[in-house]
């Protein structure tokens, strides 16, 4: 754009509060002095005059207990935001943006046909030649289950809402096979959030669907697909291993449970004697055994609740600034595709507006946000949609 001096972006209105969150995370990593801590936050000028030596040179500090955890974190974000835009002002065809769906969903098949291999020849190594055990429960390139059903949980809505265009019968069986298959390495992967998420995003994309009416002749199938995958699964499947997985989020101490060992009262501990600042992004490992209250493992790095560490990271300001954010963006969304009559752009919208869900569902349970792949996945995702249900395309739709 720069080389053709032709600066025009798209106007959303939304940079300004990514753009306040930025200017948050950067005065987490200003050394301020002691005193003016102190004022902004009492539990960080605390934490300094408790494990500073006494005759420590340093007379500066910064709101973020460990700058070098909030600095590479500060990046990923701006990768993130930079990644979201570029979509949003670059595909302006309806070809750019099948090209990108069809990537999207043919390398989740091929990730969940490889997760399906490895699931019935692994050998207790990565990939099968890494050290042995050096991942505990790997599903295809994820050396975590629960990362892979958060990844895989977009692409399945998203391959759902390409299946409902106007095109062949032959193709959108194709299409809905790609979805079982990844649905039936999701179930197989026996992630109990993913596949919790799995059946939520269903129902929502069912209830969703009742509301267009451009979608009466497709929920039929919409409806047939769904119910007979599901069935399916649970037939084929290996019901008392799913079951035994899903129990345990109803058990005794559930909310230790769903941190996978670490508590989220501990969480909002942390939040309580940060509330306004926070730890600093991307510190939570450098103070979750300071407030641990379970004996389990002695070091955690995630909250395994991306919400809760998010608050105690960049406390209420910060929060609040990304809340307002998403706030702004399903505003803005929910309100172009109600009043959409295109049925390409209702169906693909559908299926992204879905993933979209499944990821924020599925971040009260576990750290995909964390994850780069997924992260990455999911702002692509919420740049495509947000240019789907706000341009009018004109080219046709490529066969």
């Amino acid at each position: 754009m720069v080389y053709k001096g032709n600066l025009s972006f798209v106007k959303t209105g939304l940079w300004k509060p990514i753009l306040i969150f930025l200017c948050l995370v950067i005065f987490q990593l200003i050394p301020l002095p002691l005193g003016l801590i102190g004022l902004l936050s009492p539990g960080t000028a605390t934490l300094y005059e408790k494990f500073t030596p006494v005759n420590s040179a340093a007379r500066f500090f910064s709101l973020s207990i460990c700058p070098d955890a909030t600095t590479p974190e500060l990046f990923k974000v701006l990768i993130y935001i930079g990644i979201f835009f570029l979509v949003i002002n670059m595909l302006k065809t309806k070809r750019q943006l099948n090209f990108i769906i069809n990537t999207i969903i043919f390398f989740g098949l091929i990730i969940s046909l490889f997760g399906i291999i490895q699931k019935y020849a692994y050998s207790g190594k990565v990939y099968w030649f890494d050290p042995p055990n050096s991942a505990p429960t790997p599903f295809g390139p994820f050396v975590n289950r629960n990362n892979f059903a958060g990844y895989i949980n977009m692409v399945i809505p998203l391959a759902l809402g390409y299946s409902l265009i106007d095109m062949p019968m032959s193709k959108r069986i194709i299409y809905g096979f790609c979805a079982g298959i990844m649905s039936s390495a999701l179930f197989l992967s026996l992630s109990r959030g993913g596949i919790l998420v799995y059946i939520l995003v269903s129902l929502f994309i069912l209830i969703c669907s009742r509301y267009k009416t451009s979608l009466k002749n497709r929920r039929k199938f919409l409806s047939a697909w769904v119910f007979t995958l599901l069935g399916l699964l649970i037939f084929l499947g290996d019901v008392r291993a799913v079951w035994q997985r899903l129990s345990g989020l109803f058990g005794k101490g559930a909310f230790t449970f769903l941190g996978h060992g670490y508590s989220w009262l501990d969480t909002l501990r942390i939040w309580q004697d940060f509330p306004l600042f926070g730890t600093g992004l991307g510190t939570f490992g450098n103070i979750s055994s300071m407030y641990k209250s379970t004996p389990e493992c002695t070091l955690f790095i995630y909250a395994h609740n991306d919400y809760l560490q998010l608050l105690s990271e960049v406390g209420l300001l910060g929060f609040l600034v990304l809340s307002i954010f998403f706030i702004l963006y399903f505003k803005s969304v929910l309100k172009m595709w109600v009043e959409r009559h295109d049925p390409y752009a209702i169906c693909l919208s559908l299926g992204g507006i879905a993933s979209i869900f499944a990821m924020l569902v599925y971040s009260f349970l576990d750290f995909n946000l964390h994850i780069p792949a997924n992260a990455l996945l999911f702002f692509i995702i919420m740049g495509l949609i947000y240019r789907l249900v706000h341009t009018r395309f004109t080219d046709a739709i490529p066969k």
